[in-house]
């Protein structure tokens, strides 16, 4: 296969081809059958006990057909001592790179798969796991009864803690551990599921350019993204290593969890937009505690007569199963994403770093949408100059009480003449969608204010939004609101009052001055801004 001339090496920066795979690996049919296996052992400032147990662990395989290389990178004196001494435990082939300056996962995996380039299989080993002693025997016999395609293995795990005990854990947990890791291999691009058991062949490693350090430490995490399209993913179902969960200086936990989860889905993103993978809409789900009605939101979306989208949803501190609905639909135009407690505003800002469309819906998790919603939208978009930088259109209210929907009113939305029209009616609209470049012009949504996490974040949009661009209204029903007990406009009222008023005042102030506000209030909610001429000008402008 010709490196240059193929589609996927074409999506990768040209500035970081050189600094990956420098030398290839000439594989005889002879040493492709010896089923040699390449281990590179990457260390960084590590525990003195992680680090002779999992040496230990690579002496015992019962495999016995590896060679091992061990790459410094950059660690301190300590690290680099137990290193040496840990390595007198090794009768198997081995060599040490001893690095002084850190470069990271992915530039010290490039580096140590270098050193082996007659081995046909390569893995790697965190230096705070522990293999089992059949771990590379039972990956290299299933890489060995696999069809030709097979460009990787990957096995269950077992966890233990710091001490290295195991966690309190039972088949349930194995069982529901299977299930997340066996799914079909374009579903890498949801989430990683490999986990750090595998076994992978050089050929796909070279044809896939190696690891990309600009990843960081998803870097293994958006390898298996480019090795998906080269071949086929094998999973076998029983656990070979131990995996030390919040080991202290584990790969895994020097960044923070959330942030770990959102570069890999970052990867996630630039891969399919490298591939050309850019829908017309990004539609943007936020869902906090809403295991009941999630797959009810998404397969709204998912249903639409219009099909050329992605979905962003937002689990947003969920304590519920929310999440594990939301990786139960299996689509590949899902892009799941899950986040500590916060409030809306701010998971739409994070979900906008994901958004590859040129249009974007935003949907709460309990709501749902009509089939013909985004067609609908997006036609009228099109058809709108680049100044409407959003449209809108009817929402159908439902009550819920003892799970039971009840229908209620259509809200409708309004023929705006401009912005002090939308601040005068007060009203927010559903569905909303958004031009990209408009959202982006604005930063995404405002989400404090005096100090303050912002609640009334739609109200502060359409502000915003009227102040730069013209807003237009779809008059159909596409949109369905779901009102409970649990709804932020009830529960949060006084402090969405505070907030309009606050957003009235400055925004009149940004506008020149020209009218004051004055509320209508009824049942202790404001429902009506009048405004009222300050004499510095006497009609709207």
């Amino acid at each position: 296969m010709n490196l240059e001339n193929s589609k996927w090496y074409k999506w990768l920066p040209r500035r970081g081809r050189p600094l990956r795979v420098r030398k290839k690996g000439v594989i005889s049919n002879a040493q492709r059958s010896s089923n040699k296996v390449g281990v590179v052992l990457p260390v960084y400032n590590q525990e003195r006990q992680y680090l002779f147990e999992c040496v230990q662990a690579i002496e015992n395989q019962t495999y016995r057909n590896f060679e091992l290389v061990i790459v410094i990178d950059g660690a301190n004196a300590q690290t680099v001592k137990a290193v040496y001494e840990a390595s007198k435990l090794l009768t198997c082939k081995f060599s040490i790179i001893h690095r002084v300056f850190n470069k990271g996962i992915a530039y010290s995996l490039n580096e140590g798969f270098e050193k082996l380039l007659d081995c046909p299989l390569l893995t790697w080993i965190s230096s705070d796991n522990k293999q089992w002693p059949n771990y590379l025997e039972k990956l290299v016999e299933a890489m060995k009864n696999a069809t030709p395609e097979t460009v990787l293995v990957y096995s269950l795990y077992h966890p233990i803690d710091e001490k290295g005990l195991s966690r309190d854990i039972n088949n349930t947990w194995y069982q529901a551990l299977n299930e997340m890791m066996k799914r079909p291999k374009e579903e890498i691009m949801l989430t990683c599921f490999i986990g750090a058991s595998f076994l992978f062949t050089r050929e796909a490693y070279e044809q896939a350019d190696g690891y990309d350090p600009k990843y960081g430490l998803v870097s293994d995490y958006e390898f298996w993204i480019r090795l998906m399209p080269l071949g086929e993913f094998l999973f076998l179902p029983e656990p070979l290593m131990d995996y030390r969960l919040n080991g202290k200086h584990s790969l895994t936990t020097i960044t923070a969890s959330e942030e770990l989860f959102l570069q890999s889905m970052s990867a996630s993103v630039d891969h399919r937009r490298k591939n050309g993978d850019k829908p017309k809409v990004t539609v943007i789900i936020t869902a906090c505690n809403h295991e009941k009605y999630i797959k009810e939101c998404i397969q709204s979306v998912l249903s639409q007569s219009f099909s050329n989208f992605h979905i962003v949803v937002i689990d947003v501190g969920s304590t519920d199963s929310t999440l594990s609905k939301i990786y139960s639909m299996r689509d590949t135009r899902i892009i799941p994403i899950h986040i500590s407690k916060r409030h809306k505003a701010d998971a739409l800002n994070i979900g906008f770093e994901y958004v590859l469309g040129e249009y974007v819906l935003e949907l709460d998790g309990d709501d749902w949408i009509d089939p013909a919603t985004l067609e609908t939208m997006v036609n009228e978009m099109d058809s709108l100059a680049e100044n409407v930088g959003l449209v809108f259109a009817n929402r159908k209210i439902w009550f819920e009480e003892n799970g039971v929907l009840r229908e209620g009113s259509i809200h409708k939305g309004l023929n705006y003449a401009d912005k002090y029209e939308v601040l005068e009616k007060f009203q927010t609209h559903c569905p909303r969608m958004y031009r990209y470049s408009a959202l982006k012009e604005l930063n995404g949504w405002m989400s404090t204010i005096q100090g303050e996490p912002l609640l009334a974040d739609d109200f502060a949009m359409f502000l915003r939004l009227a102040e730069h661009y013209e807003l237009h209204w779809i008059d159909k029903d596409l949109y369905h609101q779901r009102r409970h007990s649990t709804n932020i406009t009830i529960k949060e009222k006084e402090i969405l009052n505070n907030q309009f008023r606050i957003l009235a005042q400055e925004t009149l102030l940004r506008w020149g001055n020209v009218y004051k506000a004055n509320f209508e209030v009824i049942d202790g909610t404001i429902t009506k801004i009048n405004l009222v001429p300050t004499g510095k000008e006497m009609t709207k402008q």
